[in-house]
């Protein structure tokens, strides 16, 4: 394809702009023919500024027609230059322009350029609407052909292969007037999505809007919200709506006992001993429920060669949650041996019990704090979360499902717990065909930057594989664990000031783009990804979804 198949409405010198005078690896210089060309000017529905930044070119090459997005505009400093430019004489001045190559023309779709480039003299032009949407329908790099349940392509009835559908208006391309962005779900989520911005720069308003589309679209999203600002975005009808501790349980049985020990934030090394105290008022505590007793268990003075073998051989992992204090204060015993009883009998030991009492406020702390004495039950709910969660992923069910964890997620280690508790039920108990979005609001609150095990990194390896992908929202990606990080493949970044956070994303942008991060206004923001062709800089509009994230005047 020629150029003058995209310029056959209006003459394309009207857009000429000058030719190739520089070429590099990684850009090129355009030498304007003198200042008069970067006037703005309109032509029919045309109106092109070219004297500043961030607008598209086309070069005209024998290796065919190069698309590129100009980054900066200079005259050169001398005092010749000075004076023509002040009596008017814009013939004596030559502008230079760098530009960045974005791809080659392949019929009317852009693609990637790969070891060709434009060449010195190539003429170049300012990309008139023609070639600005040819550009936008190109920005993504694959197609995503659907399948079908064979695994096999599918064919339309006029024999064309059938593609994904877009996610449209997603939000507004700055760099292109009153055009807005449409990208495939798998554009976005193949290889996870993360946005990431401060307060207040549009963090929220952002991830709602890709959430409208996709559920708009039908798609099926798990959606975890910490604070409660989402819990009137979604209609009845869109998406099943629990709250932990209110309409929505887990129950005692089906948890293990590493849960435990990282939900009272007892992991580290120095709180083993600790960890085993922990561990073994569980275990009391649950044998006391398998034989129907409803309070603790008092081990003083019983005899160890009876009662433990019987504490040992339970197998059930229901206990009542609300009398673990009590029962670590009843674990404050050694074995020694009685005369009386012939054997080791349990005796109250003082020093354990003063090693203890940390633990008991501890424990007591987290009860209070947490809000879950009502969240964790002995007996099998009818609410059981994990129940709602099979349902969720089963193919028979069409809808959302929406997790308010406002009132279980106050302290850091027990809401990241509960967080990795549900996302590794997730990964083992999809076996369904459909896939889903797993959107975690605010994910630093649930993550530790060592981290390298837990639910989250699991789903971030492993989740694509079975239809799980990743949409998650931080305020500094610092917090986040470098191996959740690796897997991600697309960022919509906002607004970040911060040097040091800056610092870890600076590998994910040009230069050019990392400095004007800082600078981003309320929902502006860039979105960088291995599936797209280009950095994008968009703005994302407020959707009509009630969004409890106003911040109130002082």
């Amino acid at each position: 394809m020629t150029i003058d198949s995209f310029y056959q409405e209006i003459n394309k010198s009207n857009f000429y702009l000058g030719m190739i005078s520089q070429v590099y690896r990684e850009n090129a210089y355009i030498q304007v023919e003198n200042l008069s060309l970067l006037n703005h000017r309109n032509i029919q529905l045309e109106a092109l500024i070219p004297n500043t930044i961030n607008y598209f070119v086309v070069i005209d090459s024998i290796q065919g027609l190069f698309v590129g997005e100009v980054y900066q505009s200079r005259v050169n400093s001398s005092d010749s230059v000075h004076t023509a430019m002040q009596s008017g004489k814009k013939d004596n001045v030559f502008p230079e322009i760098g530009i960045e190559i974005l791809g080659i023309l392949n019929g009317n779709k852009l693609t990637s350029a790969g070891f060709k480039t434009v060449g010195i003299m190539d003429k170049v032009y300012v990309a008139n609407q023609f070639l600005i949407k040819t550009f936008v329908n190109s920005i993504e790099l694959n197609e995503y052909p659907v399948k079908n349940s064979k695994g096999e392509i599918k064919i339309d009835e006029s024999g064309k292969i059938v593609y994904q559908n877009k996610l449209t208006n997603i939000a507004k391309l700055n760099e292109v007037d009153s055009n807005y962005l449409s990208l495939k779900p798998n554009t976005l989520f193949d290889r996870h999505l993360l946005v990431i911005g401060t307060t207040n720069s549009g963090k929220s308003t952002s991830a709602l809007s890709v959430l409208d589309k996709l559920v708009l679209s039908g798609k099926k999203v798990l959606v975890i919200d910490p604070t409660g600002e989402y819990c009137d975005s979604f209609s009845d009808d869109e998406a099943e709506k629990l709250l932990l501790g209110e309409n929505a349980f887990i129950s005692t049985e089906d948890i293990d006992d590493l849960f435990w020990v990282n939900f009272f934030n007892l992991s580290d090394s120095e709180d083993s001993g600790k960890a085993a105290v922990l561990a073994n008022a569980i275990s009391s505590l649950r044998f006391q429920n398998s034989i129907g007793e409803t309070g603790v268990l008092i081990k003083e003075h019983q005899s160890v060669s009876s009662l433990q073998p019987k504490i040992n051989s339970v197998t059930s992992r229901k206990f009542d949650f609300n009398l673990l204090t009590e029962q670590i204060k009843h674990e404050a015993v050694k074995q020694k041996l009685s005369k009386e009883k012939g054997g080791y009998c349990f005796e109250r030991d003082g020093n354990l019990y003063n090693a203890s009492i940390w633990l008991i406020k501890k424990v007591g702390y987290f009860l209070k704090s947490s809000l879950v004495n009502d969240f964790f039950v002995t007996n099998t709910s009818d609410d059981n979360l994990f129940d709602k969660i099979d349902y969720f992923t089963s193919d028979e069910n069409k809808k959302s499902l929406y997790i308010n964890t406002s009132k279980v997620s106050k302290s850091g280690s027990a809401g990241a717990s509960i967080i990795n508790l549900i996302t590794n039920h997730v990964l083992e108990s999809k076996v369904s065909a459909t896939p889903f979005v797993l959107f975690i609001d605010e994910v630093h609150r649930y993550t530790r930057v060592y981290e390298e095990d837990g639910g989250l990194v699991s789903i971030a390896r492993e989740g694509r594989k079975k239809g799980i992908f990743l949409f998650l929202t931080t305020q500094s990606p610092k917090d986040v664990p470098k191996i959740i990080l690796g897997q991600v493949g697309t960022f919509i970044i906002h607004r970040i000031t911060h040097y040091e956070e800056l610092r870890a994303i600076e590998n994910l942008l040009q230069p050019s783009t990392l400095s004007q991060i800082r600078k981003l206004a309320q929902g502006e923001s860039v979105i960088t990804s291995i599936n797209l062709l280009k950095d994008l800089h968009v703005y994302f509009e407020k959707t009509n979804r009630i969004h409890y994230n106003e911040t109130p005047l002082l």
